[in-house]
């Protein structure tokens, strides 16, 4: 048997009318995230967390250094404790998110680059612990 659960008909009106409206404001969108994006890696590799690239997102998915590999809660509850530095643990997107963590790009330029220099104050305390 096959089951279907559909959005009434007033949801699918307005995705209509956003997709074949003026795409103006999503360019404007698109912009923004990338400004945030290439700024955020940017100063994230310059204090030598390597992160790739993302294509197109508005998060940032970060392999996390040794000694926090393994325990991303661990990392997230005491960064933000720390710095005000908000992120979100790999292991609450299950299993295999573990050994990660989720930045997202909620902020302008100029504050991710002041969040990355209180991200690297934070590793260079824990570095020997």
């Amino acid at each position: 048997a096959v089951v279907d659960f559909n959005q009434y008909r007033g949801i699918l009106n307005g995705a209509i009318a956003a997709m074949q409206g003026n795409q103006d404001g999503v360019q404007a969108m698109v912009t923004t995230f990338e400004k945030r994006r290439d700024a955020f890696v940017q100063a994230l590799n310059r204090i030598g967390w390597q992160v790739p690239l993302p294509q197109a997102t508005m998060y940032v998915w970060a392999k996390l250094p040794q000694p926090w590999d393994h325990n991303s809660i661990q990392f997230c509850s005491r960064l933000v404790e720390e710095t005000g530095v908000a992120a979100s643990p790999g292991a609450g997107f299950g299993k295999a998110g573990e050994g990660y963590v989720r930045f997202a790009l909620v902020h302008e330029p100029e504050l991710l680059e002041t969040a990355v220099q209180r991200i690297a104050g934070f590793l260079r305390s824990h570095k020997h612990k």
